[in-house]
Formats: C-alpha cells, sequence, structure tokens
C-alpha cells in the first residue's frame, strides 16, 4: 500500500470537475451492468440474507425474566440490525456506490463484533447497555464546551449536579466506553479489526485514500475528476 504522495501527484495544470454521477441515464445504464456482471454474488448474499431472516423468525423467547432471556432477545435485535445493513449494503452495490458499500460493510462489522459478544457471554448484555452511560457523559462534556443556542437545552438539562452524579456512577460502576476494538478481541476477531475494519474505515472518515475512487492521473500525470460513475 503506497503512501498517498505517491497515489496522485499535482501538476501544473487546470482542473475540472468531470463525471456524470449516480443519477444520471448514464450512471443508471452501468449500475445496471455491474448488477449484471455481479448477478451470481448478488445472489449469493440475498440467499445468505434470506437464512439469516429465517433463523431469526424461527427464534422463540416465551420469558423475558433471565439473563439468558434478556440475552436471546438483545441477539435477535441485533439479528435485525444485521439484516437491514445487509440489505442497505445489496442495494448501495447494486448501484455501484463502491466507497458507500464499504461505509456499511464497517457498520455491519461492528454490528457482528457486538452480536459475537452477546452471544457468547450472558454478563456482556449489561456492559454494553451502560456503555451508553460513558456515551452519554461524552456527548454532556461536549456541549458544556460551548455557550450558543444550538447547546442551551442540553445544558440547561446537564446540571452540574447531573453531570456529577453521572461520573460517579460511571467510576463507581467501572462503564467502559463503547470499543469495537475490545469487542473485537473478545472473541477473536482482533485480525478482521486490523486488516478488513481498518480499511473499511478510510471511506467513514473520508481519509486521503477514500478521495482515489474520484480521480485518476492523465497521460501527463494531471490529476483530473472523471470517476463519478457506478464501480
Amino acid at each position: 500500500m503506497p503512501p498517498m504522495t505517491q497515489a496522485l501527484s499535482f501538476k501544473e495544470s487546470a482542473v475540472k470537475f468531470d463525471g456524470i454521477g449516480f443519477l444520471s441515464k448514464a450512471g443508471q445504464g452501468k449500475a445496471r451492468q455491474i448488477s449484471a456482471q455481479n448477478n451470481r454474488r448478488f445472489q449469493a448474499l440475498r440467499r445468505s440474507i434470506s437464512a439469516v431472516r429465517s433463523f431469526a423468525s424461527a427464534q422463540t423467547v416465551c420469558t423475558q425474566d433471565t439473563d439468558e432471556d434478556r440475552q436471546k432477545i438483545i441477539a435477535l435485535v441485533l439479528a435485525a440490525r444485521i439484516l437491514e445493513i445487509a440489505e442497505a449494503a445489496l442495494l448501495v452495490m447494486k448501484n455501484g456506490m463502491s466507497n458507500e458499500a464499504n461505509n456499511l460493510f464497517r457498520v455491519f462489522l461492528d454490528t457482528y463484533f457486538v452480536n459475537a459478544n452477546v452471544c457468547s457471554d450472558t454478563a456482556f448484555v449489561s456492559r454494553y447497555f451502560k456503555s451508553d452511560e460513558a456515551a452519554r457523559l461524552k456527548l454532556i462534556n461536549a456541549a458544556r464546551e460551548h455557550k450558543s443556542k444550538l447547546f442551551k437545552a442540553i445544558n440547561e438539562y446537564a446540571t452540574r449536579a447531573l453531570h456529577d452524579a453521572l461520573q460517579k456512577d460511571i467510576a463507581e460502576e467501572k462503564i467502559q466506553a463503547f470499543s469495537s476494538y475490545a469487542y473485537a478481541g473478545n472473541v477473536g476477531c482482533s485480525e478482521i479489526y486490523d486488516s478488513m475494519y481498518r480499511l473499511a474505515s478510510g471511506s467513514v472518515h473520508t481519509t486521503p485514500r477514500a478521495l482515489e475512487k474520484y480521480v485518476e492521473e492523465d497521460g501527463e500525470g494531471n490529476v483530473i475528476f472523471d470517476k463519478r460513475l457506478p464501480a
């Protein structure tokens, strides 16, 4: 994987925004081509989605009294989340939106790591939901950095007493923030995190490498825009 400074070079030449996009007739035609070329792969994904849906639909949790019951319920809720992500990814891929497919793949892995933890450790369910308290404190702390009208309501709600009580609860209960890295490690998926997850993160954050899909160089090494088409 070369550095980005090697991936693109900039020379003295006019750069013009080009590319007709996904909503144009040409873009839609290209998407149909991609769909036809990858039909077997898309059908395989459809079958996988159908299998997961059938499995989840066959499950029944008769009571909600024990930790194990609640574990099963949350696992089913997460299965619904996984199905939605997979269905969205299929629609996105069939339209050739490869950057957005990468985004959804990373979201899928986030959910996969969480679900794997839920299914393998009953006690994780409580820790998972308590992680929202850490996220809540983070939002409150961020809001306190601003005095504008946008944050007025939350700053009025999040009094010093509420903030301190929340901070105290988090410290006393040793609540950990949501961490895909930790969740992946818990279930033996560190290699997946450090490979596929990290690579898919580029387009989520619009890192420099995510821009490669939109540009290329002409014969003289000038950067040109001509890749706003399904790929």
